[in-house]
């Protein structure tokens, strides 16, 4: 089931939807802070070019006593301070600097011409980045507050980029179902056929290319089915127009004087009688079988007492009483080819076994024959595939497993063969107990 869901179309386009647009948000994420980076950079910079521009306006003619009644009045906490140099000597330095202030200081080195000693002070519960600077030619340092610049993303982008991740691929999976949907509908109609029953029209919308391909399907089924149609009506019509010439004929050999040759002449007419049976019984098997409840154990009884009376070494072991929902004709049609090909190509004595197990019924046929070679059992399924060593000298038609495998797949049945331990041959058929 995992494997189904994770190896759809369907979701292959979501995986990619996923990656396309968490790619394109993580991009856009990092773009943003980069450029939010710069910002707060060009910022701080143009705070502490103004500041220091603004302190040597001011100070500009002041005597020292002026200077420092204008610094006491000037600095508040919590704001950019300018501070006499010993002021370092009360307060303990952090080098480790984050990656604004390292910005700040080439900046500031590149415009001041100069290198700028910096450092990282904690003042209670704030952070403060001190500059040694000179203003009119003295040394000063610029306190300032560094708690507020961060170099972490805003956290309303990474929202924002959250929403905008899951709404784009909400819609596009949306989208991603629109289009594959034609084609889940293409492969469940050709599961369909390829079981034998006749899909449904599908409808041709999508995409252009999706349309065609919906409309070559429906083309191509329509095909097969009116071929099919056709098929049963031809050997049908076949089969029934000969059965009227044999049987003529059968009348006209008992009524005349019995001969050498009669015997083989009744003999060959009824061989041909079976055979136009057969092509009915295939025709038939195209069509859609009824569904009605069958007792599988008596259903085989009655087609095993008919063999039995025929002169076949047959029993019958009824392990089990399943009863299905079926066609009562398909499957004693199913029986007696089976049966017929273990007379015609087996050895007595046949089984027949009906068992129960897990919701299916099971059915068996084996008799003590050499069986079809592994290699031939496929083939020995097609319709009129006869296997090399009974061509041409059997008088079969090569329907009966044909018939056999057709009527199976319409009950959603499986067959198999195998050979017996003791020495044998096994044909096991399991069809569900309900439809």
């Amino acid at each position: 089931m995992l494997h189904r869901v994770t190896g759809s179309l369907l979701f292959r386009l979501a995986i990619l939807v996923v990656i396309v647009v968490l790619t394109t948000q993580m991009a856009t994420i990092w773009m943003a802070a980069g450029e939010r980076r710069k910002l707060v950079d060009k910022q701080i910079y143009a705070q502490v070019v103004d500041t220091l521009a603004f302190m040597e306006g001011s100070m500009d003619g002041m005597d020292t006593p002026e200077r420092l009644e204008f610094l006491n009045s000037y600095n508040r906490p919590g704001l950019t301070r300018l501070l006499l140099p010993e002021a370092a000597e009360k307060v303990t330095f952090d080098d480790d600097l984050p990656r604004p202030a390292v910005a700040l200081i080439r900046h500031l080195g590149m415009g001041l011409d100069e290198k700028i000693e910096a450092h990282m002070v904690q003042q209670g519960e704030r952070n403060e980045l001190w500059l040694r600077v000179h203003v009119l030619g003295k040394p000063y340092w610029l306190a300032i507050p560094f708690g507020r610049y961060s170099d972490r993303p805003i956290l309303s982008i990474i929202q924002a980029a959250i929403l905008a991740s899951l709404f784009a691929t909400l819609l596009a999976s949306l989208v991603a179902w629109r289009i594959t949907r034609p084609i889940s509908q293409v492969v469940t109609a050709s599961r369909q056929l390829a079981k034998g029953n006749m899909p449904s029209r599908i409808e041709e919308c999508g995409p252009r290319e999706l349309q065609a391909l919906a409309r070559g399907f429906n083309q191509m089924a329509q095909a097969l089915d009116t071929a099919a149609r056709e098929r049963r009506l031809m050997l049908a019509g076949l089969s029934h127009d000969l059965r009227t010439p044999l049987t003529r004929m059968k009348l006209m050999v008992e009524m005349q004087e019995p001969g050498p040759d009669t015997q083989d002449m009744l003999s060959d007419i009824d061989e041909l009688s079976r055979i136009v049976q057969q092509f009915i019984d295939f025709a038939r098997a195209e069509e859609t079988v009824k569904r009605e409840p069958v007792a599988l154990a008596e259903l085989a009884d009655s087609v095993v007492a008919r063999f039995r009376r025929d002169g076949l070494d047959i029993s019958l072991k009824r392990e089990a009483e399943p009863e299905l929902m079926g066609d009562a004709l398909a499957l004693e049609r199913l029986l007696s080819n089976l049966l017929e090909n273990a007379r015609r190509y087996g050895a007595p004595p046949v089984r027949v076994e009906v068992a129960q197990q897990a919701g299916f019924a099971n059915l068996s046929v084996v008799d003590h024959g050499n069986g079809i070679p592994a290699s031939l059992r496929e083939t020995a399924l097609a319709p009129f595939e006869r296997l090399a060593e009974h061509r041409g000298t059997d008088g079969g038609s090569g329907l009966g497993l044909a018939i056999v495998s057709r009527v199976v797949k319409q009950h959603h049945g499986q067959l198999s063969f195998e050979n017996e331990a003791g020495g044998g041959f096994r044909i096991r058929i399991r069809l569900p107990l309900q439809a």
